[in-house]
């Protein structure tokens, strides 16, 4: 009936000026027929999407989905009722300080009386929620995302007010935001999406979860909200450890084993320092002290960790480069020559080393019956080698 209505209008207009008193009150009647469907509200069309109707048609849209129009920034946000008389959009696709309409899939037109906070997250994005003039009947489910089923939905209306749907995916194991860590979590990962808008819905099979607030400045990742999550704050090495549990390949179990041993690593034969780069993700393994007793070699380590994608998440095919720093080898493991030893304080106790171990040169005590090797000891090289003076621990 509202197609038939605006072309009536301009022949009407047209022909004004050769009417008669009783065409000008037929187009009056018009016009305000017009705005009664329209639930009072003026049908400029610059207020909400361009076609009125259910913007739903072709699309597989979540229970209680509405379309909120800002009057200022001309901008359609794609909404949900949280209650018959209560609206929920995020505060990326407008702000709380604008006017707002709401038209729902049925095609009502319904003013928004005020504009107030629901929530926000550590940074700083928010859910807005509007409240009505009048009630909407059909209220969204609002859920948690699915335990086992990370697949998503992202819907949005396009500059031209259509509403529009990506196939997206959730995921826990990106690095770039430790808060995000299941599904109970309050902020949302998204990946394997391009070219959403901030404040899209996300859904999941017709059941609403929160809203994609950002997109990561560096990754292709994107931020949400999930409106029934729990905010954690949560250590990324503390999430390093528990997701290397979950995925059980030996380099992210190396990657896990260095996270759970951050700051410090009490060992039997001695005491070593863990240090973490949150900038490059990678880790620094160093000594602090052996323990009397213990005369073993070893190695000061670099280990950074290695994604097979854009986003920073850990998972089965992440591996670990791990090469060594500096060697530490025992006094009673280096072998001076008969000249040499002498004349080297008993203090330096260890020498330590750049230079690969597997290519120092070694000396051999031999059995001098058999010829068969007793022992052997690394051959000292005051070029490549330091001579060095190691505290025990206390």
């Amino acid at each position: 009936m509202n197609k038939l209505i605006a072309p009536i209008i301009l022949i009407l207009a047209f022909t004004v000026t050769s009417c008669s008193d009783d065409a000008k009150k037929a187009i009056n009647n018009i016009a305000s027929q017009s705005e009664e469907t329209l639930g009072g509200i003026s049908n400029d069309r610059t207020i909400l999407n361009p076609k009125l109707g259910n913007f739903c048609d072709g699309h597989e849209c979540p229970e209680g989905i509405v379309a909120v129009k800002t009057e200022k920034k001309k901008l359609t946000c794609s909404g949900i009722v949280k209650s018959q008389s209560e609206v929920l959009i995020s505060e990326n696709c407008a702000t709380e300080n604008e006017a707002f309409n709401i038209q729902t899939t049925d095609g009502k037109l319904i003013k928004v009386t005020s504009v107030e906070d629901e929530l926000s997250n550590e940074f700083g994005d928010k859910i807005l929620k509007l409240n009505l003039e009048k009630e909407i009947p059909n209220t969204a489910n609002i859920e948690l995302p699915e335990i086992d089923n990370n697949e998503v939905q992202l819907n949005y209306f396009n500059e031209l007010g259509e509403l529009q749907s990506q196939d997206c995916e959730l995921t826990y194991a990106s690095l770039a935001y430790a808060n995000s860590f299941d599904n109970e979590s309050q902020l949302l990962n998204i990946k394997n999406c391009e070219g959403v808008r901030d404040g899209a819905l996300i859904s999941q099979n017709g059941k609403s979860i929160g809203f994609l607030t950002k997109k990561h400045n560096e990754i292709e990742l994107y931020e949400g909200i999930s409106l029934n999550g729990e905010q954690r704050s949560i250590n990324i090495l503390s999430k390093i450890e528990e997701l290397s549990y979950q995925i059980g390949t030996d380099a992210v179990y190396q990657i896990g084993y260095l996270a759970f041993s951050f700051p410090e690593n009490d060992l039997p034969e001695l005491k070593e320092r863990i240090t973490f780069n949150k900038d490059n993700f990678k880790f620094k393994k160093s000594l602090i002290c052996f323990k009397r007793g213990n005369d073993i070699v070893f190695k000061d380590i670099e280990t950074s960790i290695i994604f097979d994608n854009k986003i920073q998440e850990l998972n089965v095919n992440t591996i670990d480069n791990t090469y060594p720093v500096k060697h530490y080898i025992p006094r009673t493991k280096v072998y001076f020559g008969h000249k040499l030893a002498s004349q080297i304080p008993s203090k330096y106790n260890y020498i330590t080393t750049t230079q690969n171990i597997n290519s120092i040169e070694k000396h051999y005590f031999r059995n001098p019956f058999n010829n068969e090797i007793i022992t052997e000891r690394y051959k000292f090289s005051s070029e490549d080698h330091n001579l060095l003076e190691i505290d025990y621990c206390k």
